[in-house]
């Protein structure tokens, strides 16, 4: 790939997602202390799952919970013993990456693609500087890896450079006029992927722009939040809402061609009310599926999130 491609808001530079580490950092620092018996790190939601771990048996005291009694020990040693816990510390983090084509559009800035892998690497680089293991579910209509959590910096660092070569090589294939329709990956797949690796506790980052969102992909997400904290951010440009206020323009989803009068007001109206009322329809099933939205644009800073 050539300089003049790295980091122009199509193709993901080399270094452009390694390098959010430093907004990361800044971040984690300005954040106000948590208390120590806050469980898995500092969350703002409840934590989901057991959230602690198992220290130690020591011999019963008064006053500790017959709950926790190690019935194993007691049997074995013929005294009664108790179960210590600490708190779990490193709380599994999943990325979920959409990189399918209607992610590949950008009026200003950057792609939505673009968006989405930014966003993705910050809330990771947050993550790991916390202590947490950041591990990763990245899927197009043709391909999906997945990467298990680990708190390892050249574990993630890998998993950066994996989703900039996915990327990449996506826009390249795209300019050469190779892109397949042909999909295989979609989004409820790769969530129920999700539901197969992730570890009850985790906190699970969607980053999509929900255009392929349907009634499988609202189980699986439903499912996944019984015993997981998620999180979605839907990625939009600014084109998608308001069209320019004058002209004709041709738009395509790949498959067919629509024209569109941006110099009718009412068209204009239709055309902002449509998108108005999909975000609302999805933002209502992500709610019933008891998961936090977030929506940012193509031209929002990154540093907002």
């Amino acid at each position: 790939m050539k300089n003049s491609k790295q980091k122009n808001g199509i193709w993901l530079g080399k270094m452009e997602l390694p390098d959010l580490v430093q907004l990361a950092n800044k971040k984690i620092s300005s954040a106000s202390p948590q208390s120590a018996g806050t469980l898995g790190g500092p969350y703002l939601t409840k934590l989901k799952g057991r959230g602690m771990e198992f220290a130690e048996a020591r011999p019963y005291q008064p006053g500790d919970d017959v709950r926790h009694i190690d019935w194993r020990v007691t049997a074995r040693t013929g005294r009664t013993h108790t179960k210590l816990f600490r708190e779990e510390r490193e709380r599994p983090v999943m990325l979920v990456l959409d990189q399918a084509q209607q992610m590949f559009f950008g009026s200003r800035e950057r792609l939505k693609s673009v968006q989405a892998a930014r966003i993705a690497a910050l809330l990771g680089w947050r993550a790991l500087l916390r202590g947490d293991r950041v591990g990763g579910v990245l899927f197009s209509e043709q391909m999906h890896h997945e990467f298990r959590p680990r708190a390892d910096r050249g574990h993630y660092l890998r998993l950066l450079s994996h989703i900039m070569r996915e990327h990449n090589l996506l826009v390249d294939r795209m300019n050469e006029g190779e892109w397949s329709f042909n999909s295989k990956f979609m989004f409820a797949e790769a969530l129920r992927r999700v539901r197969h690796v992730v570890q009850p506790g985790s906190l699970v980052y969607v980053l999509s722009d929900f255009s392929g969102f349907d009634a499988e992909c609202r189980k699986h997400l439903f499912q996944l939040s019984k015993q997981n904290q998620v999180q979605a951010y839907l990625i939009t440009d600014p084109l998608e809402k308001d069209t320019p206020t004058s002209g004709r323009y041709a738009m395509s989803d790949g498959k067919s061609t629509a024209w569109v009068n941006a110099g009718n007001k009412q068209t204009r109206q239709i055309y902002t009310n449509t998108f108005e009322q999909q975000q609302e329809k999805i933002a209502s099933e992500l709610r019933h599926c008891r998961v936090n939205l977030n929506i940012l644009s193509t031209v929002d800073n990154v540093s907002a999130v």
